[in-house]
């Protein structure tokens, strides 16, 4: 990515689109950032999709396009279609888009913006424009210069939820009162429900939604017993989250900032409305001349000295594990936050449509979570099935465990920076490189006091007494100052990503998803992280959409296997995972097989070449206790890992990676850190012997879970009877054989030389 540009929009919603295009049309070269991983949040993620009324040229265009697949009737629009057609026009038109990215703070000087400082998971970066467009639905670069205005603590908002399969005629729309709506679909048998909530926060409709699930299916008959097939990713705000003395497209005091929102121009608040002042503004900012010099004394990023927030405990990533995480710290009675990048908790399992289990360990808190879901799923389903567990049910029942633990949960918020003793502040760790190990003192591990995050509203720093790291690829742990590998030896290649979605399926109408490979990404990089999601969706691109192809959604978070492994105090073989093997230190158990989504072998290990090709063993069942040194990040304390950036090898992360076996992980962190606080300690001075009967009673080190062996180790190879020798036998033999120097060669081959082989 260039970092200057003739004109930035900041803000990827329908007015920022409708602006980058018509720039980028007059032949500018635009940049379009946006911190959802879509474009046109309004419609795409928050489901308004009536676009009656539209004449602006940039408006139309948007909808030539998805009519002309199929993707519009009526003036409804189908979400997943024009949020693949904002995509390929975005391309089309030369923008360059960066998902995925927060605007921090903008650069401006006199009466003259230069560029703002953009933060991501991947640190910050400051990014040049000549030109400025201010997109966000905060207004949170207008805010930042002074203008006069009043930022309203919490505005009105819609929240819509989508059912299928309707039985019987229905005349839309319906107003069933109390702010409930009913609107018709461009799809036969799907109906759009809205309802109003007085605060725009996903977890505040989220808390709603149960009870107006409930009255529609008490109120209207067609929709008894209707599947709920997905719900908007946010609401929709009814009003200006800013709202100025004097609404005005050009900045009253900077020359070359504008705004495009519903907060800068009397405008009707609809998909139409938005995409006419997005176009309105576009054409003004590209008349403007802007900035021609960049001083270097006011290009600097955020900085901190202390945090401003505190915890006893802070959680960051309410994904797989780190939403058990929470949970399980805040029922001990510790103070805990909870930051999570998405708009909703659950990671894959709920943000990324992967709404089943592969294999894994049960056990432990996560079979609460499962018995509530299970509970849930009726008001969800109806009389329809779903492929593994829903989706939405599991997002409602981890909120309404963690806020009834007394857990503070921030969403939409993503952590740029980590803040360490001694005031060092450090935004990034360097995609895509291994990290030597220091020879480090006791004494001189960096001491984590605290994490920048990226909020819709800004930048704040949280600081906790123990922080648990569930970001998935060790982020906090990586800023903090901890060594890590990523990828494979030969060439540094994680496993390969998806994009799922969720659909209907044809042949029973239930609700199921889509997952395949969709290719590789590096998903410490911001950059690439744009390039996977933007390849991902358009796989689903078709010529014309039907009844029969269409999708529900696109899974907002990218289907990430794989990126740092941290290198903690233990690192996890594919050899322990076979052996079964235990440790004293040992806090849980994992069992899956050798899903490394990989066919090149060739570029694999010779350990991994050897399980899978030679010994045909990829789909054995392997399985170990998991130490709790591999929680334990080298040269960094008050820390403990959380997600699949724990600390092991290449090999042990493709069994090791699975949900279940990640939840349980999670309580583990959160029990551990409780238990670090109440006594005063780091997590690396915590009593493991003392916490395993815990861990014991709460299901996580049952017996009962216990993986077994595949190949057993043992104190001296038993050579069996060449001329009687199973091909069970010779496998273990074999791979016993490569960890011993070659051992039980001589036997096998023997063995090749019997008439009657049994291998």
């Amino acid at each position: 990515m260039k970092n200057r540009y003739d004109l930035a929009v900041i803000g990827g919603g329908l007015c920022g689109f409708a602006c980058a295009f018509e720039a980028a049309s007059a032949g500018k070269h635009v940049l379009l950032m946006e911190r959802r991983p879509a474009l046109g949040w309004e419609s795409t993620w928050a489901g308004q999709l009536d676009f009656s009324g539209v004449s602006a040229p940039v408006a139309q265009r948007v909808l030539d396009e998805i009519h002309a697949v199929g993707g519009l009737k009526n003036h409804i629009a189908d979400g997943p279609i024009l949020e693949m057609a904002l995509d390929r026009m975005a391309g089309d038109a030369g923008i360059s888009l960066l998902l995925h990215s927060y605007p921090v703070r903008i650069i401006f000087e006199g009466d003259t913006a230069f560029g703002i400082v953009m933060g991501s998971r991947s640190g910050e970066k400051i990014v040049e424009a000549k030109v400025i467009v201010d997109a966000t639905e905060e207004a949170l670069l207008w805010s930042q210069t002074g203008v006069q205005g009043t930022t309203w603590g919490s505005v009105p908002a819609k929240q819509s939820f989508f059912m299928n399969h309707a039985e019987g005629k229905l005349d839309l729309p319906l107003d069933l009162g109390d702010g409930v709506v009913l609107q018709p679909s461009l799809w036969n048998s799907e109906v759009r429900i809205e309802f109003e909530a007085e605060d725009w926060n996903p977890l505040t409709t989220r808390r709603m939604l149960p009870e107006v699930i409930r009255r529609v299916r008490r109120e209207v008959p067609p929709l008894r017993d209707a599947l709920v097939s997905h719900i908007a990713n946010e609401p929709f705000p009814t009003a200006p989250l800013l709202q100025l003395e004097r609404k005005t497209i050009p900045h009253p005091v900077l020359k070359n900032l504008f705004g495009a929102g519903i907060w800068a121009a009397d405008v009707e608040n609809s998909p139409g409305g938005r995409l006419a002042i997005g176009e309105k503004a576009g054409k003004l900012a590209s008349q403007c001349e802007g900035a021609k010099e960049f001083p270097v004394d006011v290009m600097t990023g955020s900085v901190f000295s202390q945090p401003e927030i505190t915890s006893d405990v802070l959680v960051i990533g309410g994904g797989t594990g780190g939403a058990i995480a929470a949970i399980a710290a805040g029922r001990e009675g510790v103070k805990t936050t909870l930051i999570e990048a998405s708009p909703a908790l659950g990671g894959m399992g709920t943000g990324g449509a992967i709404h089943a289990y592969c294999v894994g360990v049960s056990g432990g808190l996560q079979d609460e979570v499962d018995a509530r879901v299970a509970e849930l799923t009726p008001l969800f389903a109806g009389k329809w099935g779903v492929m593994g567990f829903e989706p939405e049910a599991k997002k409602l029942a981890l909120q309404e465990m963690a806020e009834d633990a007394g857990v503070e949960i921030l969403l939409n918020t993503v952590v740029t920076g980590v803040l360490l003793k001694g005031g060092k502040v450090q935004t990034t760790a360097e995609p895509g490189t291994e990290i030597a190990i220091p020879d480090r003192a006791e004494e001189e591990r960096n001491e984590l006091l605290g994490v920048l995050a990226a909020t819709p509203t800004g930048l704040s720093a949280y600081g906790a007494k123990i922080f648990i790291d569930s970001t998935g690829d060790g982020d906090i742990a990586a800023m903090a100052g901890a060594p890590f590998i990523i990828g494979r030896e030969k060439d540094n290649l994680t496993h390969a990503f998806s994009q799922a979605a969720g659909a209907l399926n044809t042949q029973n109408g239930s609700l199921r998803f889509f997952n395949f490979d969709a290719g590789y990404v590096d998903p410490t990089d911001v950059e690439d992280m744009t390039r996977a999601r933007r390849l991902g969706i358009q796989l689903y691109w078709r010529q014309q959409f039907t009844e029969e192809n269409r999708l529900l959604y696109m899974a907002p978070l990218v289907g990430l296997r794989q990126g740092r492994q941290i290198l903690g105090e233990y690192q996890l073989t594919l050899a322990d995972e076979i052996a079964g093997r235990r440790f004293d230190d040992a806090v849980s158990f994992m069992l899956a097989f050798y899903d490394n989504h990989g066919f090149d072998y060739e570029n694999e290990s010779e350990q991994a070449a050897l399980w899978v090709w030679a010994l045909g063993s990829w789909s054995t069942r392997i399985g170990c206790e998991v130490p709790y040194r591999c929680m334990l990040p080298k040269n960094v304390d008050g820390l403990l890992l959380a997600c699949r950036a724990l600390s092991m090898t290449y090999d042990a992360h493709a069994a090791f990676r699975m949900q279940k076996d990640i939840q349980r992980i999670g309580e583990v962190a959160g029990l551990a850190a409780a238990q670090a606080v109440r006594e005063g300690i780091l997590p690396r001075e915590v009593d493991v012997q003392a916490l395993q009967p815990i861990l014991k009673e709460r299901g996580i080190l049952a017996d009962q879970y216990r993986p077994k062996p595949a190949i057993a180790e043992v104190q001296q190879l038993q050579l069996p009877d060449p001329a009687s020798i199973d091909s069970d036998q010779a496998k273990e033999l074999v791979w016993l054989s490569a960890l011993r120097g070659g051992e039980g060669i001589p036997a096998l081959k023997e063995a090749l030389k019997s008439e009657d082989p049994g291998i």
